[in-house]
């Protein structure tokens, strides 16, 4: 057995989950239980909001040690301990609001327990009712709550122009209906680095699983990064290994690869 890894850390939709149905491979399952009997902590590194988690009852088939969440943003244990957290300048959202106005934009603003939006359209229709979230007063939330991201509903040619109108934040996409919206600096790798640094490892003791174009930077920062079988063109190039598509039991069949099961 690999005796150097410590943590593994894996993104939720389209690494762990199935795209649609949201559940996860039985050979995936009994993968991470093989791999937490050979004393390798596993953590959830997703873009989504601790909100999000209790509507994907897959992930309950796994004691996870620890969550990165919001993209890097906020990072607790199993616990509930909080290991590290990072919310955008309220200042910038203030400027941000006229422009998202003006233009009748979509936007989904994350705090640690609350997703709403500005407006629902029908970019964001779907993914709202799925979450069961709805509108709220905007200006009144930034004023009493730390916003971690954003969720975005635009296309790519809109970015650019919303990053001038929301300074010190960055774009990562794992979707093609949507960006998450960061401080900059922020990104996975914060949360994998937050992570190590609680039990004294170092990022060479890490392996790391994703498929989006907001794993790029994890797969490049872990010292295994591995990009499944169905992932963008970018994380497969991040990535030192390849493995099989989601469905063609990928995870199991990386994690062998490097001998950690």
């Amino acid at each position: 057995m690999n005796k150097h890894i410590r943590a593994a850390f894996f993104d939720i939709d389209g690494t762990l989950l199935l795209f649609g149905s949201h559940e996860m491979p039985d050979s995936t399952v009994q993968a991470l239980h093989a791999l937490q009997a050979n004393g390798v902590k596993i953590f959830i590194a997703t873009g989504r909001p601790p909100v999000h988690l209790p509507h994907l009852p897959a992930l309950q088939k796994v004691n996870w040690d620890g969550y990165v969440t919001m993209n890097g943003q906020y990072c607790f244990m199993a616990d509930g301990e909080v290991i590290y957290s990072k919310y955008i300048d309220p200042a910038a959202l203030r400027t941000l609001l006229p422009y998202i106005e003006k233009e009748k934009l979509s936007i989904g603003f994350v705090e640690k327990d609350n997703c709403y939006f500005n407006l629902i359209d029908e970019r964001s229709a779907n993914f709202a009712k799925e979450l069961g979230q709805g509108t709220a007063d905007i200006a009144a939330r930034i004023a009493q709550n730390p916003i971690y991201q954003l969720s975005a509903f635009l296309p790519d040619n809109y970015e650019e122009e919303f990053l001038r109108r929301c300074p010190g934040c960055l774009a990562v996409r794992w979707s093609p209906d949507f960006a998450d919206i960061l401080p900059e600096g922020g990104g996975k790798p914060n949360g994998l680095a937050a992570m190590l640094k609680h039990f004294g490892w170092t990022r060479d003791e890490a392996i790391a699983f994703g498929d989006g174009g907001n794993d790029v930077a994890m797969l490049e920062y872990a010292g295994i990064g591995v990009a499944m079988g169905n992932a963008c063109d970018d994380a497969k190039a991040a990535a030192d290994y390849v493995t099989t598509d989601i469905d063609k039991d990928g995870i199991a069949k990386a994690l062998r690869h490097f001998g950690l099961v």
